[in-house]
């Protein structure tokens, strides 16, 4: 190999760093914005909330993917790193974007499971297919990073951590992922069709802004992660080993930010309707409470059982102002 031909390797290494080390920036600005202009409703919808299920999971996932993205533009930025730190944050990024893959469909779950009125043979499958894809993706994760190399490159104005030694098959780990992505825009789809159907117009004009917001957020959530991970999986497949990290932030930011708001549209629907309805008839449940409710809005118990995503052993008859009744498009949490 000729000079010329180092020196082409050396700026091409050097490039591809450069990529690495914007791409990961790029990634944490996402998720910091995201969190500076949410951060008022997370106080109002989530802070001020009961203590349950899907409090716990959004505050995991918001604040674990927020400490992922600053400690690796940490490890991306650092000046003076060794060999040791450099494997070791291999593996940590490598098991952190697991997790927050983990904690983000954890959450597009729960909320699937409520559009499918508390199905159980949904919620089996939707369990199943989820331990088997994480399953398979934390086997390929466990074998690439026990055979991974790590060495930290002085590069001007810093050290920077090359990898070598990567399996040819890394690529695999996004395939379970992708899979199961598919798996839940399916269901997605299905319900908001039957949806269609059974109010025989669009579900966004049909009266049941909730059960809209969910089927849109659940299919545009699904839309970007599924390009995200495949963009990951090309990237892995046709891409130099020096831009290996480069889309894998964004597959975190991505998962993070679109899961937040799953959670936060659900709960800011919920609290303008509770704050619009208007009483015109009655509501008969097995715990004799009364109440009156406005004809196109679910009732407050359906509304604050999907909230605080719990199973109550109870049911709900809502009758418009010309009493016939209203079909609910699912039963809640």
């Amino acid at each position: 190999m000729d000079t010329a031909q180092v020196f082409q390797l050396i700026v091409r290494g050097l490039y591809d760093i450069q990529i690495t080390q914007f791409t990961q920036l790029g990634s944490a600005t996402v998720i910091v914005f995201d969190h500076l202009i949410t951060l008022g409703d997370e106080v109002d919808l989530i802070w001020k909330s009961s203590w349950t299920l899907g409090k716990i999971l959004f505050l995991l996932n918001r604040y674990y993917s927020l400490a992922a993205v600053v400690f690796n533009n940490y490890a991306v930025f650092a000046h003076t790193v060794d060999h040791t730190v450099c494997q070791n944050f291999y593996r940590w990024q490598g098991w952190t974007g697991l997790i927050a893959c983990l904690l983000a469909e954890a959450i597009l779950q729960m909320r699937l499971y409520a559009l499918y009125s508390l199905n159980k043979k949904v919620l089996v499958l939707m369990l199943s297919c989820w331990v088997l894809c994480l399953g398979i993706s934390a086997y390929v994760m466990y074998t690439v990073l026990a055979k991974l190399t790590v060495t930290a490159m002085t590069i001007p104005n810093g050290m920077f951590c090359v990898p070598g030694n990567v399996s040819p098959h890394f690529y695999t780990f996004w395939i379970p992922m992708l899979a199961f992505e598919a798996l839940l825009c399916t269901l997605a789809v299905i319900r908001g069709l039957r949806t269609y159907r059974s109010n025989r117009t669009s579900i966004f004009h049909s009266g049941r802004e909730l059960v809209a917001i969910l089927i849109r957020d659940s299919l545009i959530y699904f839309v970007v992660i599924g390009a995200a991970y495949l963009t990951c999986l090309l990237v892995w497949v046709i891409a130099p080993v020096g831009l290996l990290d480069a889309p894998v932030g964004f597959s975190l930011a991505m998962s993070c930010v679109l899961a937040n708001r799953v959670v936060l549209n659900i709960r800011s629907v919920n609290r303008n309707a509770n704050t619009s309805r208007l009483p015109v008839t009655s509501q008969k449940s097995m715990n004799s409470h009364n109440a009156v409710f406005a004809p196109e809005a679910l009732t407050s118990f359906e509304m604050n059982t999907l909230r605080k995503m719990r199973v109550e052993q109870s049911f709900t008859e809502v009758i418009d102002i010309h009493d016939e009744p209203v079909d609910l498009p699912f039963v809640v949490l």
